[in-house]
């Protein structure tokens, strides 16, 4: 059962970034083929929670309001929460969509008859 850690975003997110990078350096190859089901699985699920988290920080950022959540905005007028909000939206449907890819593949993966080894040719 997931628990609310609103007190350790940042750190939580920094937990998230380190473990992705590390995973990005091993999946150059997948020295237990079996372990690629799960592996899918896993990376479903976790770009999932990503997209939950990515939905909830632009819902965010359209409730925000000037004067109460900040003071202004610097620059060229490029850039604003509302902007935000409205990139991180769409970044949550990318993942959403990621997301289903991932699943199909998961599937498709789940019928392979895989070794737990690689065999010698």
């Amino acid at each position: 059962m997931a628990i609310n850690e609103e007190q350790r975003q940042l750190e939580i997110a920094a937990e998230v970034e380190e473990l992705a990078r590390a995973l990005a350096h091993s999946t150059r190859d997948v020295p237990h083929p079996r372990d690629s089901y799960r592996l899918l699985g896993e990376l479903g699920a976790t770009i999932d929670h990503l997209a939950q988290v990515i939905d909830q920080l632009g819902k965010w950022h359209s409730r925000t309001e000037d004067g109460t959540h900040y003071d202004g905005e610097d620059g060229d007028g490029t850039g604003s929460a509302r902007a935000a909000a409205d990139e991180l939206t769409t970044a949550a449907n990318m993942l959403r969509l990621a997301s289903s890819h991932v699943h199909r593949a998961h599937g498709h993966n789940g019928v392979v008859r895989w070794y737990q080894e690689p065999q010698e040719s």
